[in-house]
């Protein structure tokens, strides 16, 4: 489709622009993009995002430290539904 061409010839463009660039780091990032060219063009046309469900692990696993510890499995797990309430609805 036009916006996999499209998104294949900016990415491209940025690999050839710092594959050749004086700073090694930068360099080993374009290095790795052109090992994982096809993924990144997947990334990029898919709709879908996992940033909700990171989100919401992240929160857990905040919610797991600032309790130190729960002595009672149930409810840990009544304040992940609680708090993740609205998120996961």
């Amino acid at each position: 489709s036009k916006d996999e061409q499209q998104a294949k010839r900016r990415l491209e463009a940025w690999i050839h622009r710092y594959l050749f660039c004086p700073c090694s780091a930068v360099r080993a990032i374009a290095k790795s993009l052109v090992k994982r060219t096809d993924e990144i063009i997947s990334c990029i046309l898919s709709p879908y995002s996992n940033g909700k469900m990171e989100g919401t692990n992240n929160k857990i696993k905040l919610m797991k430290r600032r309790g130190y510890g729960y002595r009672n499995i149930q409810r840990f797990a009544l304040r992940v539904r609680l708090e993740t309430a609205n998120i996961l609805s």
